[in-house]
């Protein structure tokens, strides 16, 4: 089955088994009887029996394939037309096969010239069709059974994937607006900037209301965009410019960043948020001194990608690393069906590269 990935595999588990065992078991029994193994158990009678079931096996199974894979073997076809008569043709040279063997079992020789009567009458005559054309009007009754009963099998596997699939994508996504107001409206953040505020009413009023203003824009924003799917990167970086205002007064200079932007990429699209949880991210992890500043750069290139990168210098306590913050970005960009996020550290620097969306797209 054409599955894009091994994690969605498993929501195709088809409940098939039962058809699977029940299709072969029939054909078996059946020769059973027509072969009367059970009153007369000899070795024709039983190598007939087991030819009937190595051709049921194979007829069925290449049959749930076909209809499982026709949409990945057959894309430059009309997949579910093609896959019919591929079938058909299969099933035809499988009872064709079965016919021989029977035959050599009967007779001790090969003979692919058999000669069949059908069921049609000429002048009171049967009509002789051969062995191809005896297991060809057999395979008309035998693979549109099968098929029709797979694609049925399929059809249902897929309605239950993408109801699953529904659920899942949304659980993400209920997941990642928690974890989004949990990067910025937690108790931390807000006692941090409290307590900056605080200090600085006693220190520069001026200050203290530049702070405010910032620190209003930064809450007027989550409140506007922590629902929405998209927002343009002129706004996320405007967005960006209060957060930092906050981080600068908070950590003097222990904090440098440095934007670089291509004006054709300010009205391209980004999940709201990204920007702060990467900086976040960066603020969490590294030390912030003015002998040794935290240098944030971020900035665009012609591949329409948006890179976050910072120089590594890591905390003498080393912080719990969680991965909720790229995990966030991660379900988000699939949620939206959208190339994931490409991560590069070395001893120096650690960078990530956000992949932009077109507004038309």
């Amino acid at each position: 089955m054409a599955i894009s990935n091994p994690d969605t595999r498993s929501l195709f588990d088809f409940r098939d088994r039962w058809f699977r065992i029940v299709s072969v078991l029939v054909p078996v029994c059946l020769s059973i009887y027509i072969n009367s193994l059970v009153s007369h158990p000899t070795a024709g009678n039983f190598g007939r029996v087991c030819s009937g079931l190595v051709t049921a096996i194979v007829i069925c199974e290449s049959s749930r394939q076909l209809v499982y894979n026709s949409k990945r073997w057959f894309t430059m076809y009309r997949g579910g037309l093609f896959a019919f008569l591929t079938g058909l043709l299969l099933t035809t040279l499988a009872l064709s096969l079965h016919t021989v063997m029977k035959d050599y079992i009967r007779t001790g020789e090969i003979n692919f010239q058999l000669m069949k009567d059908s069921a049609i009458m000429v002048n009171e005559n049967k009509l002789r069709i051969g062995l191809m054309g005896f297991s060809f009007m057999n395979a008309l009754f035998v693979f549109p059974v099968l098929f029709g009963s797979y694609s049925f099998f399929y059809h249902s596997a897929q309605l239950r994937f993408t109801k699953e699939r529904t659920e899942k994508l949304e659980q993400e996504k209920v997941k990642a607006e928690l974890q989004q107001l949990k990067g910025i409206v937690n108790p931390h953040f807000l006692f941090n900037n409290l307590n900056s505020l605080s200090s600085l009413m006693t220190e520069d009023v001026q200050q203290a209301q530049d702070f405010l203003d910032e620190l209003t824009k930064v809450f007027r924003y989550l409140l506007r965009n922590h629902e929405t799917e998209l927002t343009t990167l002129g706004e996320e970086l405007q967005f960006i410019q209060s957060y930092y205002h906050l981080l600068q007064t908070r950590h003097g200079g222990g904090i440098e960043m440095r934007i670089r932007i291509d004006d054709d990429h300010q009205d391209m699209l980004i999940p709201p948020l990204t920007l702060q949880l990467l900086i976040e991210n960066a603020v969490k992890h590294n030390q912030l001194t003015k002998a040794s500043p935290l240098k944030i750069d971020l900035f665009s290139d012609v591949n329409d990608k948006l890179i976050v990168q910072n120089n590594v210098q890591p905390k003498k306590v080393l912080v719990e690393s969680t991965g909720i913050g790229l995990q966030n970005i991660k379900s988000r960009y699939r949620m939206l069906n959208k190339p994931g996020i490409e991560i590069q550290k070395n001893d120096h620097t650690f960078s990530v590269s956000i992949q932009l969306i077109k507004a038309t797209s």
